[in-house]
């Protein structure tokens, strides 16, 4: 599909080209592979913290471990620790994305209140 795309490419050029489709595709794979396991782990429960991202990464690297493993008893497939590695990468990704998120709702949240108080003056209960 390259070389129909890049008719005029040189083989070298379309190989790293399809070296990096493949190698995103992994990380974005396990980039959602994190955020479904999150979900799931939570099961609807609105907190986040280091212990739910621990363990979700945890569980994405054993699962990258694991696919590699399986790989290497596929006939011209081989595994590779790098693979694992960046597998691991896209979940840990994903996790620093959600912690980013909520640490932004919850500024703006403190920032919405604040707000709201000085315009009413009013402060907090305590």
């Amino acid at each position: 599909m390259l070389r129909w795309f890049l008719p005029h490419a040189m083989p070298e050029t379309l190989s790293v080209i399809h070296h990096v489709i493949r190698k995103s595709a992994h990380f974005t794979e396990y980039f959602i592979l994190s955020l479904l396991l999150l979900h799931a782990l939570r099961a609807g429960k609105r907190d986040f913290g280091l212990r739910w991202a621990l363990i979700v990464i945890f569980i994405v690297a054993g699962y990258a471990a694991l696919d590699e493993f399986h790989q290497s008893f596929v006939p011209g497939r081989e595994a590779a620790v790098t693979d694992v590695m960046l597998d691991t990468s896209g979940g840990a990704a994903a996790q620093l994305l959600v912690a980013l998120l909520v640490l932004w709702r919850g500024v703006r949240k403190r920032q919405g209140e604040s707000t709201a108080q000085s315009h009413t003056g009013t402060r907090p209960a305590s």
